[in-house]
Order: C-alpha cells, then sequence, then structure tokens
C-alpha cells in the first residue's frame, strides 16, 4: 500500500476517532453518571447482606433526588 494512501487513512481515522469520542463524552452527563453509580450500588445492596451498603445507597438517592418513585411505576400504582 503505498505509503500517501496509509498517512490519509490514518488522519481521516483518527479524526473520526476524536469526533466520536467528543460526541460520546458531550452524552454523557452528571445525571448519567449519577445514574450509573445508583444502578450499580443497587446491584450491590442486593448482593450483599451488609447494612454499610444499604446505607450509602439511601445517602447517595437522597442527596441526588432519586427517591422519587420513577413515573411508570407509580402510573401503573394508580391503575390498580
Amino acid at each position: 500500500m503505498p505509503a500517501i494512501l496509509v498517512t490519509v487513512l490514518s488522519t481521516l481515522g483518527a479524526a473520526l476517532g476524536r469526533t466520536l469520542l467528543h460526541l460520546l463524552t458531550s452524552l454523557m452527563t452528571e445525571t448519567f453518571f449519577k445514574k450509573a453509580i445508583v444502578a450499580s450500588l443497587e446491584k450491590l445492596v442486593k448482593r450483599t447482606q451488609s447494612d454499610l451498603d444499604d446505607q450509602l445507597l439511601a445517602a447517595a438517592k437522597e442527596a441526588w433526588g432519586f427517591n422519587e418513585e420513577k413515573k411508570g411505576d407509580s402510573d401503573a400504582n394508580t391503575n390498580q
């Protein structure tokens, strides 16, 4: 393969990679990270017998405002 073609393809690949990385990091907001942390803590709580992780999950949910019921859950409860 000619060297110029390799250089062009490498440059295009790097630009595409940077663009894709920028797009992904733009989508990852603070709320995304908070939801990911709470979801991970919920999985941990289900797997362990400790109260410490339960307290940590409750504190994280309270601090970040995740204590409210999900809208879909409250709608399902009112229809019963």
